[in-house]
């Protein structure tokens, strides 16, 4: 009876998503990004702006949000999510952590999760105008991890692609300690036998330290597959014991292919990852958003480090040849939607003074250069921003015996302690740095902590009024 009451639910719901799409009131966006963009605190204070903008006179605290600007804003309430069988949002565990005694960043994504706002407004132009004073607009945010969006790639690589890109000579994963032991484990293999189970397994394991330090210790992005990292239920499962396998695992001396039942078993192994866990991950979700935004923690890659900002673009790049990109006329919208407008942003400019936050936009604009073709040549809407969802800083200027006057910010560093610092932390390329920028190179792009704020003000926020205009602007008039 209980799974009868689901499933009719779910039919019910999606008659209704049916509804609102057909009327142009429903609206999914998807917000992504690597690990360590931001992407849980700035869907947190997007949320919370739009809870309390009526609240916020004149503009609601959103000045550039058309909306607000004309005072045609009724509110935002949360609704009922449509997808019963997805996480929700933590909107209240996240606002707890930011509102503490002792502000904390709330934790980073760790699965697959989905928040739905109700938001009333006096509609302007169109048929909605002339029937009716106030209208609703549902807006579904869609929250995953970054490790998992790592995978889509995959989707078009076979499994001696997939092994020859990550075993390159100038491979990232090359960069870590636990990269010699897991190809020690590799040069145990006999490609002429069938490996068993626990074989498999623990090479697996010894390639997943690998990744682990790539990502959490060396600060590097491009790990495959995410799942490793953030495995969910596919923990010891053997559709994750697999691992790329070096060309001489399957070519001979003439570069001819060869029969081996170890590369056949993980070959195995990789396409049904494919096919069970990645391509679904696509459909499910990425083939019915309808506008995109893409965090970038451009800041975090220029403190890594050459190597760390290099695999940043190229895993950025790759993942936008993945998404679905168009103009979404009537009858695509309903049934096939394509995202027809996408946001590039670098997140976090709190961090840097005012002077910076050109230069880091310009940057993000060159590094993002490819991917934005594509979704410019597919009919899509493409705009590129510097905003920060949660300000930490204040803005001031010192002065110096030797440069004069120089703009600094000033925060409370994510610390024990907390310290209060003041500084200038570096000057941010405006275009693709090249080799004399790297030797030369210094940053001092520093985590602060969030603010503290009474509890009935929101957060301020840099350019957040400009991105959702250009998000849902369209969607309000």
């Amino acid at each position: 009876m209980a799974d009868f009451k689901q499933r009719w639910h779910q039919l019910e719901q999606k008659a209704k998503d049916i509804g609102y799409r057909t009327t142009d009131r429903h609206l999914r966006l998807a917000v992504t990004g690597l690990s360590g963009a931001g992407k849980t605190a700035f869907i947190t204070s997007l949320v919370e702006k739009l809870l309390t903008a009526a609240t916020q006179p004149p503009y609601g605290g959103l000045p550039l949000f058309s909306v607000c600007m004309e005072q045609r804003f009724y509110g935002a309430q949360r609704a009922r999510q449509p997808d019963l069988n997805i996480a929700s949002f933590g909107y209240d565990a996240a606002m707890q952590a930011l509102r503490a005694e002792l502000p904390t960043w709330p934790k980073s994504t760790t699965n697959i999760s989905e928040l739905r706002l109700a938001i009333e407004y006096q509609p302007k132009a169109g048929l909605l105008a002339t029937l009716t004073d106030k209208a609703t607009l549902h807006l579904d945010i869609v929250d995953y991890p970054g490790e998992w969006l790592l995978d889509l790639p995959m989707l078009r690589q076979s499994f001696y692609e997939w092994s020859e890109q990550l075993l390159a000579p100038d491979s990232p994963l090359s960069h870590t300690s636990a990269y010699a032991s897991f190809i020690a484990n590799l040069k145990t293999l006999d490609a002429k036998v069938e490996p068993a189970d626990e074989t498999l397994a623990a090479v697996a394991d010894s390639y997943r330290l690998v990744l682990e330090e790539l990502v959490h210790q060396q600060g590097f992005y491009l790990a495959q597959p995410g799942r490793m990292l953030l495995p969910g239920d596919l923990q010891g499962t053997p559709l994750l014991a697999f691992f790329p396998l070096p060309r001489g695992f399957w070519l001979d001396h003439q570069g001819q292919t060869v029969a081996s039942p170890l590369v056949s078993s993980l070959e195995k192994r990789y396409r049904a990852y494919v096919k069970q866990v990645v391509k679904p991950f696509y459909q499910r979700y990425f083939e019915d958003f309808d506008r995109q935004l893409v965090l970038v923690d451009v800041l975090g890659a220029l403190n890594r480090g050459r190597a760390q900002f290099e695999d940043m673009a190229n895993a950025l790049n790759a993942l936008n040849q993945s998404f679905r990109f168009g103009k979404g006329g009537f009858w695509q919208r309903l049934f096939s939607p394509k995202i027809d407008r996408l946001v590039f942003a670098v997140s976090k400019v709190d961090q840097i003074t005012r002077e910076q936050q050109g230069n880091a936009l310009s940057l993000l604009k060159h590094l993002l250069q490819p991917g934005w073709q594509h979704a410019d040549e597919s009919g899509c809407q493409v705009e590129a921003m510097a905003v920060s969802a949660i300000k930490t800083t204040r803005y001031g200027v010192v002065k110096d015996r030797v440069l004069g006057e120089v703009s600094v910010v000033s925060g409370t560093e994510l610390s024990d302690d907390r310290p209060t610092l003041t500084l200038f932390p570096g000057e941010v390329p405006t275009q693709l740095p090249d080799d004399q920028f790297w030797q030369q190179q210094g940053f001092q792009f520093v985590n602060f902590a969030p603010p503290l704020m009474p509890v009935d003000q929101p957060f301020d926020h840099i350019r957040l009024d400009h991105l959702l205009e250009f998000l849902l602007g369209d969607k309000l008039s």
